[in-house]
């Protein structure tokens, strides 16, 4: 069962070996594919931090949205603005990035983007209920792996120009 004080106002955030299981993140993986389906949407950028957990949970995440009939744009390791400019670069409104921000080593959790700006308050609870209620969409969905770091250097240089 999912603890459910991970679930913040504007994210969703948890000890890495506790709170967030392979179990409890594929859950969570699978609320919020069925939080996006639900919403007429299939596709989720799907980004990660430097954290030693991150790839673990990113292979969970992303297998949970998969199974939620969402194709996912794997970009791999990266700051969170990555993924944020990721959403707009390739005209995507969905994205999830999985950091614990300035928080200790042993915390991860998630960032969760809706319409290319990040959801908050109302809209997690959404996905906690969810996950709760167990109700959610299934699916066949696919994963591309795409490098986005190039494009994101040429941005940046081209604003300091």
């Amino acid at each position: 069962m999912i603890n459910p004080t991970i679930f913040r106002e504007y994210d969703i955030r948890g000890i890495a070996d506790t709170d967030l299981t392979d179990e409890n993140v594929y859950l969570f993986a699978r609320g919020v594919g069925t939080y996006y389906r639900s919403l007429g949407e299939n596709k989720v950028i799907v980004g990660r931090d430097v954290r030693i957990s991150s790839p673990r949970i990113s292979g969970t995440v992303q297998k949970g949205l998969n199974d939620s009939g969402c194709d996912v744009i794997d970009i791999g390791e990266g700051p969170t603005p990555l993924v944020y400019f990721s959403l707009f670069h390739y005209n995507i409104g969905n994205g999830i990035m999985i950091t614990a921000s300035h928080n200790p080593k042993e915390f991860n959790g998630f960032k969760i983007c809706h319409n290319k700006t990040t959801i908050y308050g109302q809209e997690i609870q959404k996905i906690k209920n969810i996950i709760i209620k167990g109700d959610f969409i299934s699916g066949k969905g696919n994963i591309e792996q795409l490098n986005v770091i190039p494009a994101y250097i040429d941005y940046v240089t081209d604003q300091v120009k």
